[in-house]
């Protein structure tokens, strides 16, 4: 095919020849923004973008609307997992985890993770951000961004938090006499209080109440924040049960997305969006789901992708390589015979495993009390020997409530069936030890060339080479042992149900460790942000893919080193400042005048296109 010896960057018709369905909400539309995913960077790009009337924005999310009361309970969100508001992800099997195949828990809906994860919010520390080493992202420039994404309604110091954001942080509105005793444990161990996690003037080291992305004692996910209030926007459009199967590319550029919506089409038929000129293709799917697609659409690493008949569009060997979580274990205890009935589980449930009135009126009436909490908001942040450098390698959530299995997930299967047979929950605390800042990495790669198969995930749990994440974790149960022992907690506690106090020798310990470690949802760095390909990075610091235009990446998959925190705040940082860069990089003078006419008038002879 010969072009126009003047034309540049002809825009093809490639998205026209794809089967579409006569139905399709996008026929016939072109758009200057398409958000593939609506998970929390999807939501907050979707506001700021639209916020401009002269922009057309699609949002296309995979899941369904964000309408289940499960999502707005924060203590509720134990039911979302392997429901349909959940992905229903689990990594191939690990010869290091006892060749188990790890669950890792991903929204399925408006919101993405925020609406189903624990609501902790932890930016992590100042020098998890100066670590990536990349100019306009240091830990100064992040906190612009936390600040002015966050309402905080119980911490005031306008140095570190903000007061007029979108998104809505509090302190947890339930307390247990059990978190009192925890704190106690902790200062007699030797801890120091840590008022705030998230002033970065202070060590992070401490124990302490973790805040929470609530308002009120209401989830307060990215749906809810950000989307809700402005999906009335004429120039916004948003599209749910819409699986994007492929990035369209004009050679190295972006023209839109194919992708099928099975509400419209139960025989799959694809359906096309299409860009406006000068627009992009924002991929905002997550650590998982946009390498994925990326790679389905020939973007990733040429061998990989010839394996499975995917023509190369960019040769980028990085894309879903650098997967990083936080991998957990649990130490779990009963209550004293003579306090059960105490535990969190108790204020919730009755003996019969029924949910008590009280605490539906408590939340309904106040925002208050036991179904305000997702269980793991009071603990500690701390460096042990495993450590690589001053800051924690270790994340204590303590739970007043008692573990029914050593994989945390699981406790909720379990405890399904208690409620089968009308038994009762059993009264007593739990230890989730997270590593924190884990230097395990995994990776996510294709299964095969259907976009309808998951992705062939790899954890990389206890990888590393120096076995730092194991030792963490292994000092992370000696920790809860010296808590449990001390003398606040020993007042209180029976014994140890996980792992038990029959698991004392190293090697006991470490198989223990290998057969329950469970994923804390903190999935992140699939799409490395850095400054090459060759050295394993795919987005450059404007968060453009290597090589390719009009698309970039803009979620949790950008993140190269995982921060000791919870992701999600890093998370909706990213979004606010990416949208504010790709805002002020509208401007049309960027698109090239021929371009433009063409795309007006294509039929002008500046624009024919000449056959063979």
């Amino acid at each position: 095919m010969i072009f126009n010896a003047g034309l540049k960057n002809k825009r093809l018709s490639i998205l026209a020849a794809a089967s579409t369905t006569s139905s399709s909400p996008t026929a016939g539309k072109k758009f200057d923004f398409i958000i593939v995913g609506g998970g929390l960077a999807g939501c907050v790009l979707a506001n700021r973008l639209s916020a401009n009337p002269d922009v057309s924005v699609l949002l296309l999310e995979a899941g369904v609307n964000n309408t289940s009361r499960n999502i707005k309970i924060p203590v509720a969100f134990t039911k979302i997992f392997r429901s349909n508001l959940d992905w229903n992800l689990f990594s191939k099997k690990q010869a290091e985890v006892s060749d188990r195949q790890i669950y890792l828990p991903r929204g399925k809906v408006l919101g993405g993770s925020s609406s189903t994860n624990a609501t902790l919010y932890m930016r992590g520390s100042a020098g998890d951000y100066d670590s990536w080493g990349i100019p306009g992202w240091t830990s100064e420039e992040a906190l612009r961004w936390f600040k002015m994404a966050e309402t905080n309604a119980d911490l005031k110091d306008s140095a570190v938090h903000g007061s007029k954001g979108p998104y809505h942080v509090e302190n947890p509105r339930y307390h247990n006499f059990l978190h009192e005793k925890f704190f106690e444990a902790a200062s007699q161990i030797g801890v120091q209080s840590n008022p705030d996690f998230n002033d970065w003037r202070r060590p992070q080291e401490g124990y302490g109440t973790f805040q929470v992305t609530q308002e009120k004692g209401v989830r307060a996910d990215g749906y809810r924040q950000y989307l809700k209030p402005v999906l009335k926007r004429s120039n916004l459009q948003v599209l749910t049960g819409s699986n994007v199967t492929k990035v369209v590319f004009d050679g190295s550029k972006a023209v839109g997305v194919e992708y099928i919506a099975e509400d419209i089409s139960p025989m799959r038929e694809i359906a096309t969006a299409e860009l406006n000129v000068g627009g992009e293709v924002i991929m905002a799917s997550g650590s998982i789901h946009t390498p994925h697609i990326l790679q389905m659409s020939g973007v990733g690493d040429k061998n990989t992708l010839a394996e499975f008949g995917i023509e190369t569009v960019a040769n980028i060997p990085g894309v879903g390589q650098n997967l990083q979580d936080q991998p957990a274990v649990l130490v779990a205890s009963p209550l004293k015979k003579e306090l059960d009935g105490k535990s969190m589980s108790d204020h919730i449930y009755n003996p019969r495993g029924r949910i008590r009135k009280r605490a539906i009126l408590q939340w309904l009436l106040f925002g208050r009390g036991s179904l305000t909490s997702t269980g793991c908001d009071r603990g500690a942040m701390m460096r042990t020997d495993a450590a690589k450098d001053s800051a924690p390698d270790l994340q204590i959530r303590f739970v007043p409530g008692m573990a029914l299995d050593p994989d945390g997930v699981s406790t909720y299967t379990r405890f399904g069936k208690f409620q089968q047979e009308g038994r009762k929950w059993p009264s007593g605390v739990t230890f989730q030890l997270v590593a924190a800042r884990a230097a395990g990495r995994g990776s996510v790669s294709l299964k095969s060339g259907d976009p309808f198969d998951s992705p062939s995930i790899n954890s990389g749990y206890l990888s590393d080479d120096e076995g730092r994440d194991l030792a963490t974790l292994m000092n992370g149960i000696d920790i809860a042992r010296q808590l449990a022992c001390s003398e606040s907690m020993s007042s209180v506690l029976d014994g140890e149900m996980f792992p038990g106090e029959n698991i004392s020798s190293p090697a006991a310990k470490e198989e223990y460790i290998r057969k329950t470690i469970h994923s804390s949802n903190a999935l992140v760095g699939t799409c490395r942000m850095g400054t090459s390909v060759e050295q394993g990075d795919v987005v450059n610091s404007e968060l453009k893919i290597f090589g390719l235009s009009g698309i970039r990446i803009v979620d949790a998959s950008i993140i190269p080193r995982i921060p000791g925190g919870q992701t999600g705040a890093a998370t909706v940082m990213i979004a606010e400042k990416a949208a504010d860069m790709i805002v002020r990089g509208v401007p049309a003078a960027k698109v090239d005048p021929l371009e433009e006419f063409c795309a007006s008038d294509p039929s002008a002879d500046e624009c024919r296109v000449y056959e063979d």
